[in-house]
């Protein structure tokens, strides 16, 4: 349907904000009313009428302009509102295209007309390195950063926005335009975080319907280009090992798809274990050929559930992971992530039960017990056992020391930068120590030195026999993962087992001990209750004894006298 072109006169702000680079961000803010009044795009609102989706055509290149069908299948998008003095409107600025209008601006007078049929890509861009990242899974709690990490390179932060979905990508209701165009305006990219949930059985159902991979592509170049993401992390964990070959095309579908819309991308790996579906499962190698930056995990060293207390990250593991990692990834695309926290264990008897700590909430402990705090130039981290009535209360700290020693390896090995987990962990000191930190220098800008996208090969059907023979291999990595697993659950059983055995002893070991120590505390008692008795017999003897005495004088001189008196009565 055409509309008529709407001027838009004072209803209709246009702020201007610089960027990081040398590109300027502006916000293009239409009255809601007006903006549905206008818009192509089929769109929906909430109950109350404060949150709108429009559903965007599922985009085609040609050369560099993106074609817009509106026959084609239509993604949901989350409507980019903001509110100034009570009024809503909608930030077109970004991509007004996909979002279905058009508008013109000749002396200061906005005119909205419908949508184009084509967009155009967005430039190339190389990131500065080393990049100064932190990933914000509370986007919505706490104050956000005033100004950048560090500024040896570019400074990314990555909201946790996005999940998939059985049906396609689900957005959290939390998206906000405002929160991209704040943090653009102290030179950050926003590199939205997309999870898989954690879970294996859902995860293995995605990556085996193809047809899925296509609207989280889509969608995600939508919601890039409507509200400016520059890139995005995928955070997939907790997978079958046997989905390993399909995890690993999955991330080179996604990042290819998205690089030919000059939309960055970067994935998230833990270190190195034995772990099938924590570990195993990633092809680092193939990932670094694929995305633009690996992150290493290089936190959980002992992890949330352990029933042994540790660090979180201690030096020498943090290295040796990272070293380990070069040899599969890049230094320029190997990203060095870094906690914000570490734990409380409460060990009793050597079973440890830990919960999250905050550097931000450790300093009533280094104010109480500074004392008894030791510096482990080993592990590079200060070390605190408290003795508590259960057993004792310990910390291997992250503070500004052993975060600084960590941070140093940036420069060092040359890595592509850091990512901190997570924002709202640290405190103002932090912030200044990283600031002040030498990052080293990394690739530089360019308008030249434009990251080449990885070439993907056209594949072809595959005959009947060679179908078989995938098959085959997909039952035998299925088998020998299960198999695996097998092996690690009899281990894990044989060690709780083992466990279970050691405490029911300690348990055993324990009640006899508190057995014979009430025995001999009752046979004290007794003792001393015998020895009372024997004193309380003792002194009353002695009593009775003072008593017969003092009668005996009496009666002597009462008798002496009673015989004077007769003799005076006599005479």
């Amino acid at each position: 349907m055409i509309r008529k072109s709407t001027i838009l006169k004072s209803l209709t702000a246009l702020v201007m904000s610089a960027l990081s680079t040398t590109a300027v961000q502006a916000e293009v803010l239409v009255p809601i009313d007006q903006f549905l009044a206008n818009t192509t795009r089929h769109y929906e609102a909430n109950q109350y009428k404060t949150s709108y989706t429009v559903y965007v055509p599922q985009t085609e290149l040609q050369g560099n302009a993106i074609v817009l069908n509106p026959a084609a299948v239509g993604e949901p998008v989350k409507l980019p509102t903001t509110s100034k003095n009570g009024i809503t409107y909608v930030d077109i600025e970004s991509d007004p295209a996909m979002l279905g209008v058009s508008y013109t601006k000749v002396n200061g007078q906005l005119t909205l007309g419908p949508a184009p049929q084509a967009s155009t890509v967005k430039a190339p861009y190389t990131m500065q390195t080393p990049l100064s990242w932190a990933f914000d899974p509370w986007p919505t709690q706490g104050t956000p950063y005033q100004a950048k990490l560090n500024s040896s390179g570019d400074n990314i932060i990555s909201p946790s926005w996005f999940k998939l979905h059985s049906l396609g990508l689900e957005a959290s209701p939390n998206v906000s335009i405002d929160y991209v165009n704040d943090y653009k305006s102290k030179g950050y990219h926003v590199w939205p975080l997309i999870t898989n949930r954690f879970d294996p059985g859902f995860t293995s159902g995605i990556l085996a319907d193809q047809s899925v991979w296509k609207k989280y592509a889509h969608n995600l170049v939508q919601y890039a280009y409507i509200y400016g993401f520059d890139g995005y992390n995928f955070d997939f964990e907790n997978i079958d090992y046997a989905d390993r070959d399909r995890l690993t095309a999955f991330v080179a579908y996604l990042s290819n798809h998205l690089h030919q819309y000059n939309i960055k991308t970067s994935i998230d790996v833990t270190g190195y274990s034995d772990s099938p579906e924590w570990s195993l499962v990633y092809n680092r190698s193939a990932f670094a050929n694929s995305v633009d930056y690996v992150v290493l995990m290089a936190y959980d060293e002992t992890w949330a559930k352990s029933t042994t207390a540790g660090p979180v990250a201690s030096y020498p593991w943090v290295r040796n992971h990272t070293e380990k990692m070069l040899s599969e990834v890049p230094s320029q695309k190997l990203v060095l992530g870094v906690p914000f926290y570490m734990r409380l264990w409460h060990d009793t008897n050597g079973y440890a039960k830990g919960e999250t700590l905050a550097m931000k909430n450790t300093g009533s402990y280094f104010a109480n017990y500074k004392d008894k705090m030791t510096w482990d130039d080993r592990l590079k981290l200060y070390y605190l056992s408290i003795p508590t009535s259960y057993g004792s209360d310990r910390i291997w700290f992250e503070d500004n020391t052993s975060l600084g020693l960590k941070l140093d390896l940036v420069k060092e090995l040359q890595l592509g930068g850091f990512a901190a987990w997570r924002k709202g962990f640290e405190d103002e000191s932090t912030i200044a120590m990283i600031q002040g930190k030498d990052l080293g220098r990394g690739i530089p800008k360019s308008p030249t030195a434009v990251v080449p996208e990885p070439v993907v090969e056209e594949t072809k059907p595959l005959t009947k026999l060679e179908q078989y023979k995938l098959r085959l291999e997909e039952k035998e990595k299925a088998k020998a993962a299960k198999a695996e697993a097998k092996r690690k659950a009899k281990e894990e059983k044989e060690l709780a087992k083992r466990k279970a055995k050691e405490e029911a002893e300690q348990a055993k070991a324990e009640k006899k001990r508190q057995v014979e120590e009430a025995k001999a505390e009752k046979k004290r008692l007794e003792e001393e209750a015998k020895a009372q008795k024997e004193r309380d017999a003792q002194e009353a003897k002695n009593t009775i004894a003072s008593y017969k005495s003092h009668g005996s004088v009496q009666n002597t001189t009462t008798k002496n006298e009673l015989t004077k008196s007769v003799q005076v009565v006599k005479r």
